[in-house]
């Protein structure tokens, strides 16, 4: 039975790019204070206090472990609850995240008050190397250890916020943290003379002023998400820290990684130059690296969805759109960033010898990105259908295992040039173990998505029991409605009940499409899809219009006439199940009747 009326492309798409552009804001947040102030100090305190800073920049990566932890573990187990229609348990984990927030952020201020030194050298750094380094890499975390509370506090709300249709205040309040981080670098430089400590102090000051923009949100009585001593779920931290492992081995990984090529570098290293140029890597690598793990996320948490629904045909439209935006985005990217690559170490410094060894590190990262956004969507995919085993262990052979090996036979081999393109290596040694691995599992190249996926044959039911259908108009409402009710009696269910839902599928689509009219949207287009089980069968639309509660309009009118709405009418009486929410800017109806 053909089922396509129309284009295949369209809400799941818009959805994802949407969501996905947040999501790398998100990201680029976290980070770009961390960029700024690599830029503005290398220009202007030399790149000595530079050095000093970038020798930081592991600790950035012992935050973001337990934060990862956190705020993935956070954003699965609310997408999951927000697709079963658990508004009050989504908002109790919620409200559970940022309770463990604030806990990390005290544990980590104070380490960084009262163990500094213990800090460092658990971030690979060597304090006697380069001891010329030393006064501004404590001057700059001195300052720096201030902002961290509301940096770890934006990493939590700031998903919760786009997946509660907040994407622009959001991309504002990330407009306003580059502008005070920048401004405030400047006044350092000018006007007070703070050096390293002041630079750390810009960076802070920015967080704060992002996090007093987006906490208002979570007070409102009306909000979705609303900050509440007496609504912490504590029985959900077991749900949170499984779903946020693989994050967690991720981070930590990666920790490790940038801990012991920290090492490598300042081992190897003839100069100081070969320190900038890894330092210069790693601020933009960081920084450009936002983009796959901001498709992740956004991955990550729409396949929880879809997942939770057992709706293969939306998990692979989702997986393949992306897997193709993400390749044709990070491959633009990597292309301006190899031609380009001398202008941008050229914004940190015009000395020789650094400017050499960094646009040869900055061209090596570039031909990593592709690479590197294939697998984190393949790794953020396993993690949003639940196959925590083969997320985490591709996490440790991503971050750990592959680049450090790398690291250490091409160092070994080239000295601070082969520790520089390690980067770009272990990506495609990592896709072709990838490779290898499904070929091993399968016994045989894969042919279809779903053979990328990992998912169990039993998954989404039956193509017979599947009736997907995309409406557009009055004439795809009325086509839906007959396709309905022949699918219904093509499973051996009475004529009277095909009739019904055939009824209740045309009303509920005009009535979507009459609210988008009324507000003048147009090409609202709603993703049907029908599933018949051996005791149910189940409804399911999505649009992208203005938000639209089915669920009110059948409140509103269920004394009408009988006439009117009658199929609407009849299956709100006989459901086993109604779910209306709203997230990623869509509406979202699932209907449950006993077969």
């Amino acid at each position: 039975m053909k089922t396509k009326l129309r284009s295949t492309s369209g809400n799941i798409s818009t959805m994802f790019l949407s969501t996905a552009i947040a999501m790398i804001v998100t990201e680029i947040t976290g980070v770009i204070t961390v960029l700024i102030d690599g830029i503005i100090s290398s220009r202007f305190l030399g790149v000595e206090v530079f050095s000093g800073i970038s020798l930081l920049k592991p600790f950035s990566g012992i935050v973001s472990v337990f934060t990862s932890l956190i705020a993935t573990g956070c954003n699965i187990v609310c997408s999951r609850l927000i697709g079963l229609g658990k508004k009050e348990e989504t908002n109790q984990a919620f409200n559970l995240s940022f309770l463990m927030a604030i806990l990390l952020a005290g544990l980590l201020t104070a380490a960084c008050l009262f163990i500094p030194t213990t800090l460092l050298h658990l971030c690979g750094v060597s304090l006697n190397k380069y001891p010329e380094l030393n006064p501004y890499l404590f001057a700059y975390l001195h300052g720096y250890m201030i902002g961290i509370p509301f940096m770890i506090l934006i990493q939590i709300i700031s998903p919760v916020l786009v997946m509660n249709n907040g994407k622009r205040l959001f991309t504002v309040s990330s407009l306003v943290l580059c502008i005070t981080d920048i401004l405030s670098n400047l006044l350092n430089i000018f006007v007070f003379h703070g050096g390293a400590f002041g630079i750390g102090i810009a960076s802070s000051l920015s967080y704060l002023t992002q996090f007093l923009i987006l906490l208002p949100c979570f007070l409102r009585k009306d909000s979705f998400f609303r900050l509440s001593p007496k609504a912490i779920g504590f029985h959900q931290v077991k749900d949170i820290v499984r779903y946020g492992s693989p994050a967690l081995i991720k981070r930590t990984a990666g920790t490790l990684r940038d801990i012991l090529i920290n090492y490598i570098n300042i081992t190897i290293a003839f100069s100081s130059a070969a320190i900038a140029a890894r330092g210069i890597q790693n601020d933009l690598l960081v920084f450009f690296f936002c983009v796959p793990s901001g498709l992740g996320r956004t991955l990550i948490t729409m396949t929880g969805i879809y997942h939770g629904a057992n709706d293969l045909q939306g998990l692979k439209r989702l997986y393949s759109y992306a897997i193709r935006l993400g390749v044709t985005i990070a491959g633009s990217i990597a292309t301006v960033v190899f031609a380009f690559a001398p202008s941008l170490v050229g914004l940190y410094t015009s000395e020789p010898e650094v400017l050499s060894l960094a646009v040869f590190s900055i061209r090596c990262m570039s031909v990593a990105l592709v690479f590197d956004t294939i697998a984190v969507l393949i790794q953020h995919f396993l993690q949003g259908i639940g196959d925590l085993r083969r997320a985490n262990l591709l996490s440790f052979f991503e971050r750990f295992i592959v680049p450090v090996s790398c690291a250490i036979l091409l160092s070994m081999a080239y000295g601070s040039k082969g520790l520089l393109s390690s980067v770009a290596l272990s990506k495609l040694i990592l896709l072709l173990l990838i490779f290898l691995a499904n070929f091993l599992y399968y016994k045989k190249l894969p042919r279809t998505w779903k053979q990328l996926m990992f998912l169990p044959d039993e998954f989404g039911g039956s193509p017979t029991d599947n009736l997907y259908v995309r409406i557009g108009n009055v004439d795809d409402a009325i086509k839906a409605s007959a396709m309905t009710q022949q699918f219904i009696l093509d499973h051996q269910i009475d004529r009277k009940k095909a009739m019904l839902t055939g009824l209740f599928v045309e009303e509920m689509a005009m009535n979507v499409l009459d609210h988008a009219k009324k507000k003048k949207t147009d090409d609202i287009v709603i993703d049907f899809r029908l599933l018949i089980s051996d005791t149910a069968i189940c409804f399911s639309m999505t649009d992208l219009g203005d938000l639209f509660d089915p669920t009110s309009f059948y409140e509103l009118h269920r004394y009408d006439s009988p006439e009117e709405h009658i199929g609407i009418r009849m299956v709100m009486n006989t459901a086993k199940e109604v779910r209306y929410f709203s997230t990623f800017s869509s509406n979202n109806l699932i209907v449950s009747i006993d077969r």
